[in-house]
């Protein structure tokens, strides 16, 4: 199948869209996260697949304690809870009020910072431009937050 998707091979790719569809299922299931995929891969045992999510997502959290400057990580723990509720809305743009009523960006910088530097939370930009490079046409003040994995964030979902 990577081979029909590397040579744009539309009309077979068609012919196994269900396979295809499946398969995307079961990754948004699984993850990317490497324990989980390794424990599906040998055992094929969904259940197992979420008790590892929900140990990695406490384990998480626990670094936030760990880690974190203590005054910072109530901050940390609302932000990165919150990142699923906004992402299943429709807003154009990360919404820090959202987090708490009157929660300003300055608030949660330092969280923030210490979520994407530890490799937790991706932060894109919004570009006012589809040209080449999009980096020139960011507005900084527009983003969206995502987590590391696809999976992980609707464990986080489903946790709350």
């Amino acid at each position: 199948m990577l081979e029909l998707l590397e040579n744009n091979d539309f009309d077979l790719i068609n012919v196994f869209s269900e396979r295809l569809k499946q398969y995307l299922k079961l990754y948004y299931y699984v993850g990317g996260m490497p324990e989980a995929v390794s424990y599906y891969l040998e055992n094929k045992d969904l259940q197992g697949v979420r008790k590892i999510q929900k140990s990695l997502l406490s384990a998480y959290e626990q670094d936030f304690s760990k880690h974190a400057p203590s005054n910072i990580v109530p901050r940390i723990r609302a932000l990165w809870n919150n990142i699923p509720t906004q992402l299943a809305k429709e807003n154009k743009k990360f919404i820090y009020g959202l987090i708490r009523e009157g929660a300003r960006a300055r608030e949660y910088e330092i969280a923030l910072s210490w979520l994407i530097d530890c490799g937790l939370v991706y932060q894109v930009n919004r570009v006012t431009n589809s040209m080449v490079p999009l980096s020139a046409y960011q507005d900084f003040n527009a983003f969206k937050l995502y987590l590391l994995d696809v999976r992980i964030i609707i464990c986080n979902v489903q946790t709350r």
